[in-house]
């Protein structure tokens, strides 16, 4: 072969290589149905964590950590609508903790987790930890800590986000905008 054969042999590998990966980057992704919130809610979410008390040091699974993050989640709530604010906070940033675990290990959120057998149930860690943020923010206004409220609300920001990657929830755009107004715009 000759110089000339070498160098159209090397262009037509360089342009069939881009080709391919050009094609590759064009490719549309995969839409994600967006659940309502009839289907996943933070209700059932509590009904299918309810049952016997996860303490964090009897914690040892994925789904303990979950469990005991949704039952931590659901006294934050009951507390914050009779006003116990700093009690509401306790539990809400215990739920954070417990959260923080599975997200360790199991970073996306998912409709549906498929956790052992047949066992089936609502795995929203990041959208869970967004709403928790969502209502500490509600919590620092009423108990005038406001250097934490800007805090609070970047990371319920960061987490809202990473759940919207995998799965798209009614719920999820009411935590958003709950965010949106949290804080006026700088």
């Amino acid at each position: 072969m000759n110089q000339f054969d070498l160098k159209k042999i090397s262009y037509l590998i360089f342009i069939l290589i881009f080709g391919f990966l050009g094609t590759r980057c064009a490719t549309p992704q995969k839409e994600l149905k967006t659940y309502p919130l009839t289907e996943i809610n933070l209700e059932k979410v509590f009904h299918e964590n309810r049952g016997l008390k996860v303490l964090e040091e009897n914690a040892t699974m994925i789904h303990d950590y979950y469990r005991g993050g949704v039952q931590e989640k659901e006294e934050g709530e009951r507390l914050m609508k009779e006003s116990r604010w700093e009690e509401a906070r306790i539990h809400l940033e215990k739920s954070n903790r417990f959260l923080r675990v599975v997200l360790k290990y199991l970073p996306k959120d998912e409709a549906y987790l498929n956790i052992y057998g047949d066992h089936i149930v609502i795995f929203l860690p990041n959208l869970l930890m967004a709403d928790n943020d969502l209502k500490l923010i509600n919590i620092y206004k009423n108990m005038r800590n406001d250097s934490k409220v800007a805090e609070t609300k970047d990371d319920g920001e960061y987490y809202l986000a990473e759940s919207l990657k995998t799965v798209k929830t009614e719920w999820a755009y009411d935590i958003k905008k709950g965010l949106e107004d949290a804080l006026p715009k700088k």
